[in-house]
């Protein structure tokens, strides 16, 4: 039987890829040690050298092999690490002086953070509210006007990485919002927003981790973007609603509550797909029952060199 390489080499890089993160994810790898094993990240490519220079010798299959499977490792522990590690930023250290800011909440708002931890829920109302924890001279930038609300990370350029880590606790209202974009670079969000009305969410994250708990949300478009990095979605319940999420170098897991039909379209390459813990080379899934739903989610996912999961075995955390 014929064996297609391409088809080898792009399933051993996938493989190599998911398995590190598995293992991380698992414990059976500390991420410390993938961190110390990252520093040997040109191994791949002197790989990738090699099999170029030894495809038409005896070494071949060795050669592409070792090419297919080392840049999976280091891309793979790049993103099971960078969200964790947050790129070293912050040599300023944490923060130590709090403020907090409150307000009316305008129907567009915008959160950008560099190198910090985000936590976001909701409060009942119309109302936000930002507690934040910084560096002296390190607090957020706030521009309200009656349209939108703008929060950023101080500082211009890479001057974040030695400026201190941000840990900032928002408070999103309950009453409905047209548009929500958060963006967090070398960093965290845990999210939960039971009661949140929100017509438009965006999620981003690079070198960065996303646990987004949208189960109690009413959501109308969801969409997002993850670079070398984790993100976590517990899908809204009820509504009907679409997303776009791209992924390019990391791990994209969505769990699906009981009682929502679900179709998700698959593009982009080289990828994993899982679905319940069974892995999958088809290009559209959608579970049982979905077209007799009440409640639906049609999602389109463009993954490059990157993995996804639906309901995943430990769940969405």
């Amino acid at each position: 039987m014929a064996i297609n390489r391409r088809f080898l080499y792009a399933g051993l890089f996938l493989v190599a890829l998911g398995g590190v993160v598995v293992a991380v994810e698992l414990a059976a790898v500390s991420s410390p040690t993938i961190a110390s094993a990252l520093r040997l990240w040109p191994l791949a490519w002197v790989a990738i050298g090699a099999g170029i220079a030894l495809r038409r010798s005896r070494f071949a299959l060795i050669a592409c092999i070792s090419a297919a499977m080392i840049p999976g490792l280091v891309l793979g522990g790049f993103a099971a690490v960078a969200p964790r590690h947050g790129l070293d930023c912050g040599a300023g250290g944490s923060g130590t002086q709090t403020s907090t800011r409150q307000g009316t909440a305008p129907p567009i708002i915008q959160v950008d953070s560099n190198c910090g931890s985000i936590s976001i829920g909701t409060q009942a109302g119309n109302g936000w509210q930002l507690t934040s924890t910084n560096v002296p001279g390190g607090e957020p930038d706030i521009e309200q006007s009656t349209d939108s609300l703008q929060i950023s990370s101080t500082g211009t350029d890479l001057d974040w990485l030695d400026g201190g880590r941000d840990n900032w606790n928002l408070l999103l209202p309950t009453s409905p919002l047209e548009h929500v974009a958060v963006t967090v670079n070398a960093g965290h969000v845990s999210a939960a927003l039971p009661g949140a009305t929100v017509a438009s969410l965006v999620l981003n994250g690079n070198a960065a981790e996303i646990v987004a708990d949208l189960s109690s949300a009413s959501i109308t478009e969801l969409s997002g973007s993850l670079d070398f990095g984790r993100m976590a979605i517990q899908l809204p319940q009820q509504g009907h609603y679409a997303g776009v999420i791209r992924v390019n170098a990391g791990d994209l897991r969505l769990c699906v509550p009981s009682g929502l039909g679900v179709h998700v379209r698959f593009a982009g390459s080289p990828r994993e797909v899982r679905v319940n813990g069974l892995r999958t080379d088809a290009t559209e899934w959608q579970n049982e029952g979905m077209e007799l739903s009440s409640n639906q989610a049609d999602l389109s996912v463009k993954v490059n060199f990157g993995s996804v999961a639906i309901n995943p075995i430990g769940g969405c955390k």
